[in-house]
């Protein structure tokens, strides 16, 4: 995954033509394959293949089940519902890993703007690993403060 945000943008697509938009207003997202790319505009919506050509005689099938209510609204059922009694477009067991990457990037972008990570007294790049398990970034132990807060006298988690 490469992270783009706060003024970050990808190169321009070559199979985009010169009034094409590359995603929408709020961002978009590029994937690349071994066989094209897939381009959508913010959280996903409007998915095309680029070039845009390829999709003048595209026939998807949905395969999955829409969630006609939302998801805020699904969530809240499944919470008056209870715990395992309804089933969920995107239950904990993927949307938690899911959520996982996105904080990712948000640290990346923490990181990003530290002085010193380029090693030159200003903000730099450099490729961060995550140990999952340890819920670390185990070569720039700095951006760790941005993993786990510090609490406040008396409000300290108590071990579970």
């Amino acid at each position: 995954i490469t992270w783009m945000d706060g003024g970050l943008l990808p190169e321009r697509p070559v199979e985009l033509g010169p009034d094409d938009a590359m995603g929408d207003w709020n961002g978009g997202i590029i994937f690349e394959g071994t066989k094209g790319k897939l381009m959508a505009d913010c959280y996903g919506a409007n998915p095309r293949l680029l070039p845009l050509s390829k999709m003048k005689d595209l026939n998807v099938l949905q395969k999955l089940d829409r969630v006609p209510e939302g998801h805020y609204l699904q969530w809240v059922n499944a919470c008056i519902a209870g715990y395992g009694k309804m089933q969920l477009s995107s239950p904990f067991e993927y949307s938690g890993p899911f959520t996982e990457s996105v904080l990712l990037g948000a640290l990346a972008l923490k990181a990003y703007q530290m002085k010193g990570v380029s090693g030159q007294g200003k903000p730099g790049r450099k490729k961060l690993i995550w140990n999952a398990s340890d819920m670390k970034i185990t070569n720039l132990d700095e951006a760790n403060q941005f993993v786990k807060r510090g609490y406040r006298k008396g409000w300290e988690q108590s071990e579970w």
